[in-house]
C-alpha cells in the first residue's frame, strides 16, 4: 500500500514502506523513487515537495507530513 501526500507547495508525493525502507516519489512523475530509512524521510519528503528546511514553518511541514506517513503506513505494515 502507498499513501499520497499533499505539501503546502502543491507537491503530492506517494511514499511507500519495504521492510524498514521507505521509499518516496512525486505522484506527477514516473522516475526512480528516492529509498531512505525513516529517519531520513522528512528530508526526502522537503526534496521533493520544494519545502526548505532552513524555514522553520516548512522544516515542520516536512516533518509533520513524514510523521503522517510513517503511522499510516506502520498500521498497514503491522497489520500484513
Amino acid at each position: 500500500m502507498n499513501v499520497t501526500l499533499a505539501a503546502s507547495t502543491g507537491a503530492r508525493i506517494d511514499v511507500w514502506r519495504e521492510e524498514d525502507l521507505f521509499h518516496a516519489r512525486r505522484a506527477d512523475h514516473v522516475t526512480e523513487p528516492q529509498t531512505c530509512l525513516s529517519v531520513d524521510l522528512f528530508e526526502v519528503i522537503a526534496e521533493l515537495t520544494d519545502l526548505d528546511l532552513d524555514d522553520t514553518t516548512q522544516a515542520a511541514e516536512a516533518i509533520s507530513l513524514a510523521d503522517q506517513a510513517q503511522r499510516r503506513l506502520h498500521s498497514t505494515y503491522r497489520d500484513k
